[in-house]
This record gives structure tokens, sequence and C-alpha cells, in this order.
């Protein structure tokens, strides 16, 4: 059963019911685990069908809700025709690691829905707990695949829409991985280790894996000096994360001011897509 069915199914389930479903019950009723039913209703959710759940009581679709909306139609096969794209859903908050994504989905110039969710109860119903257990953003689910860490989510994307050239040869992605995984292990730890005012012993720094903060401090900046981009001749999705640590480490105090991250953001920050979420970030903080 393709996706596409699978909420379809769902929704005449839902529309047929009289009154409200349990999660468990409804999940029996279609043949899923409850944990793809949530998903599937995260994903309802995310294209404008509002399923609400009612407290105690379970599922019920509004019946002021039209049906099916255009995204869920089944199309007819086409002799010939291409598949449709998998449809790409990016949950967000604008005041998160989310802008890193943002950033890479605006490079990748692809189509997606972003669903905006307030932190607190929002990121704990069990709809987005299906989709990130953790309860937390940034997520993106394309098509039948869920994927979560901003660092994941950039590589899973660079590989996802190879057109747009944003991770270099399989056979070239030595620096790529290298400091893509760097920044999102070792540097985010030592960071926020720093920032707590917390430095470790020798011994506390090796059994962290973070290493010392200055020495990653002086290896970072080595590796962006003179370059204006760290994995090669070209920009990649390396340069969205890492650049995004760099900025905002300057920005907040958490990174120094060095001239080598200078130069280096001052090349990234001005990028089109970096500029269309800016943009975005001020227009939220204006509401």
């Amino acid at each position: 059963m393709t996706r596409t069915t699978h909420l379809q199914e769902l929704l005449r389930v839902l529309r047929h019911h009289q009154g409200p479903i349990g999660g468990p019950e409804l999940a029996r009723a279609l043949g899923v685990t409850l944990r793809h039913l949530y998903q599937d209703i995260a994903v309802l959710r995310a294209v404008g069908v509002e399923v609400v759940n009612e407290p105690g009581r379970g599922y019920v679709l509004p019946p002021e809700v039209k049906l099916p909306p255009a995204a869920l139609a089944e199309p007819a096969p086409v002799a010939g025709a291409q598949d449709e794209p998998a449809p790409l859903i990016f949950y967000t908050n604008p005041l998160s690691r989310g802008g890193i994504v943002h950033w890479m989905l605006e490079e990748l110039g692809a189509t997606y829905r972003m669903v905006t969710l307030e932190y607190g109860a929002a990121m704990k119903t069990p709809e987005y707990l299906a989709i990130n257990p953790l309860g937390k953003v940034p997520a993106i689910r394309h098509g039948e695949t869920v994927v979560t860490e901003a660092a994941a989510i950039c590589a899973y994307l660079a590989d996802a829409f190879p057109e747009a050239g944003l991770a270099p040869p399989s056979a070239a992605r030595g620096d790529y991985y290298r400091w893509l995984f760097l920044a999102a292990g070792p540097l985010e730890s030592a960071i926020a280790l720093n920032d707590l005012g917390v430095a470790p012993t020798a011994e506390q720094a090796m059994r962290l894996g973070s290493g010392d903060y200055w020495t990653l401090v002086e290896t970072l900046a080595a590796a962006v000096a003179g370059r204006p981009y760290i994995a090669g001749d070209a920009f990649s999705a390396a340069d969205v994360y890492v650049g995004s640590h760099i900025g905002w480490g300057m920005q907040f105090g958490t990174l120094p001011r060095r001239p080598e991250f200078e130069a280096y953001w001052a090349g990234l920050r001005e990028r089109p897509a970096h500029r269309r979420c800016e943009a975005h970030i001020e227009q939220v903080l204006a509401r």
C-alpha cells in the first residue's frame, strides 16, 4: 500500500466513524502500528488537514474539513510519466537549529512544506513524538523517510537532491564528512561546556571525546583560513552546517571573532538562500 493510499484510508475511516476513535483502535482498523498512525496524522496536519485529538476520547475529523486535499489526490497512472517527487515536510522553530536546515533547503531549491512548532506542548504531542521521540526540532519527513538532527538532515538532503551539487563526489568526501561531523560532535560539545563555564580536566576531556575547546578553535580556524569553502573548491552542505555554527558562535559570543572566522563567514552570509532565511526570521520576530 502506498503512502498516499494509507493517508486516504485514514481519512476515509475518520470521515465515516461515528464520533471520536481512540488511537489504538484506529491503528488496528488501518492495520498499522500506533507510531505509524501518529506519523500519518502529523503528515495530514502538515498539509492542512486538521485531525483533532479530543483528550480522553480520540481522533475526529471535523465535518468542515474539505476532502481530499490536492496534495493527497491519487493521480491516475500515465504511460511514460515520471513519478511525482516525494513530499518534503520540514518541522522547525525559527529560533532553533532548524535555521541550518532551512538554509539547506533554500540552497537546494526544493519544494517543501514548513511546519512551525512552538516550544513546549506542541513538540511533545504523540503525533510529533512519532516523528522525533526526543520532542525537538528540526526534523524532516521526505516521503516515508524521517530524518532528525541538523547535520544528518543536511547530509541526507545533499544526497537526496544530487542535482543541487551540495555534496562532493563520493571519492572526494574526506574533508566534507570530517568537518561536517566534527562540528556536529566535538565542536558543539566543547562550545556548550565552555559556555556553561565547565573546564574539563585533560582526563575528562579525553573521556568526553570533545577535546579541549581552544584546540578545537585553533583547528577550525586553520581549516577555513584563506578558503571560501571548507571541503574543496565548491560550496557544500558542510559549509551550511559549519558556517552556521561559526556565524552564530561569533554573534552570541560562544566562538571568538577570529579573522579566519570573519573572512569565511563573510563569504557565506550574503548567499541569496541564507538571506531569504534571515528575512524569514526577521518577519517572525516582527510578528
